[in-house]
């Protein structure tokens, strides 16, 4: 299917828009909104044309990422990207639905954290708004492509034309609103404490030369100490504020290793970094008692992530950990999966997709027909991922999906006959592969 349904023509203005459909027929991005913001649109809009929003917002972000990459930084930046050009885009598709002035046009709540957002990572405003028009441009030359094939010919000029004034209005609109809000926010930005510790942590972890008594007053630090770095972050676009579950977890982290020092840093509107330091080398078993000692507060905050770097000692460790945290960050947003992850659970995943095209050859070019992108195919993939990781054993697989012993055999047997022949004996390649599909979607 194309990027419009292959329904009947719509004939009255903007009713053509209730008519889009996503590209292929293919399962299209999960929204980066939230539930809420989904099920209001998908009111109004229907689901269609939400999945249509929804595509169409990943397209745009990749673009905007590919021309500013500062624009995403990491994985929470890359969703906290997507939010806000999903919310913009479905704000037009509903403004054009109901020929709504372009003055009476509000900015999406995401849209506002995003650009708050931004602020905090020192992106500049003229890459904010070049993001917007890029965002822009990318979503108005698909509603044209929509429009051919859903509006009758003789209609077309005039609707078109109503397409170009009122989205290229609504978007002036939110560039205006955008502007104002950007240098309201920045201005609060610079005079507070947090600025300043952001500032002194970036020239850290460039490897920027400072002042250890600068370290001490600003950040409460010892670089001379061990240090383990650790970045919470939610899935579903929360504030960190004081009183969030994310910052109750952050504390409630600091409480479980027993750091002597510690720093807890919002870094965005939906993440916090974190540094723990001992001036000993913290115990061996220090992930699996934060783990433990948060998992309380982990179950009632739902849906947040906790990266955990490795221990280092000094400014390199400061830096080493952080950057360990940012790689563990990188496979549990793929695994999508709330919970507790140590750079040493992942550190064979990290290997393996860190260069994403050349993982994703191999692991088609080893799973063949096994690697589609179906759910029920996919089950399968994670079955006989942990019958290979136990040995081969039906019972222990079984165990960890809670399923039948016989369940896990018959999807071992439907695997055999998706790849057209038997296990091999040594499975190692195909467990890799497995491993791979894990983090890069088929």
């Amino acid at each position: 299917m194309s990027e419009a349904s292959e329904g009947a023509v719509m004939t009255s203005a903007g009713e053509w828009l209730l008519g889009l459909r996503p590209d292929g027929d293919t399962v299209g991005p999960a929204p980066a909104s939230s539930p809420a913001t989904v099920a209001e649109a998908e009111a109004d809009l229907g689901p269609g044309p939400v999945a249509w929003a929804v595509e169409t917002a990943a397209g745009a972000a990749e673009k905007c990422v590919r021309q500013s990459p500062e624009i995403a930084d990491g994985p929470v930046g890359l969703r906290t990207t997507r939010r806000s050009a999903e919310a913009c885009c479905i704000a037009i598709l509903r403004g054009l639905l109901h020929d709504t002035p372009p003055g009476l046009i509000t900015v999406p709540p995401e849209a506002v954290d995003g650009n708050r957002d931004l602020v905090h990572r020192g992106v500049s405003l003229d890459r904010i708004l070049r993001a917007v028009w890029t965002s822009h441009v990318h979503t108005y030359e698909r509603l044209l492509a929509a429009l051919r094939l859903l509006v009758e010919a003789d209609r077309r000029p005039d609707e078109s034309e109503r397409v170009a004034r009122l989205s290229f209005a609504y978007v002036e609109e939110l560039t205006t609103a955008f502007t104002t809000q950007y240098a309201a926010e920045r201005e609060h930005w610079a005079g507070s404490r947090t600025a300043a510790r952001r500032k002194l942590v970036e020239d850290l972890l460039v490897g920027r030369p400072a002042d250890p008594t600068a370290v001490e007053n600003t950040l409460g630090l010892d670089l001379g100490h061990h240090h383990m770095a650790a970045i919470l972050w939610t899935a579903d676009g929360q504030e960190a504020q004081v009183s969030s579950p994310l910052h109750r977890l952050a504390t409630d982290l600091v409480g479980a290793s027993q750091a002597v020092r510690s720093l807890i840093l919002p870094t965005g509107t939906s993440e916090v970094w974190v540094w723990l330091s001992w001036p000993r080398q913290p115990p061996a078993d220090l992930a699996a008692s934060i783990r433990e000692g948060t998992a309380p507060t982990a179950r009632c905050a739902g849906g947040v992530y906790t990266a955990l770097g490795p221990p280092a000692r000094g400014n390199q460790g400061f830096r080493a950990s952080h950057l360990a945290a940012r790689e563990t960050q990188r496979v549990a947003q793929a695994l999508d999966n709330p919970g507790t992850y140590a750079y040493a659970d992942i550190a064979v995943l990290s290997l393996l997709t860190a260069d994403a095209e050349h993982a994703e050859r191999y692991m088609r070019d080893v799973l063949g027909p096994l690697a589609v992108p179906d759910p029920k195919v996919a089950a399968i993939r994670e079955t006989l991922r942990l019958y290979l990781a136990h040995g081969r054993s039906r019972s222990l697989a079984a165990e960890d999906l809670f399923v039948a012993p016989t369940t896990v055999a018959y999807r071992v047997k439907r695997a055999e006959e998706l790849m057209g022949r038997p296990l091999p004996q040594d499975h190692l390649p195909l467990l890799l592969a497995l491993e791979i599909s894990r983090v890069i979607t088929p």
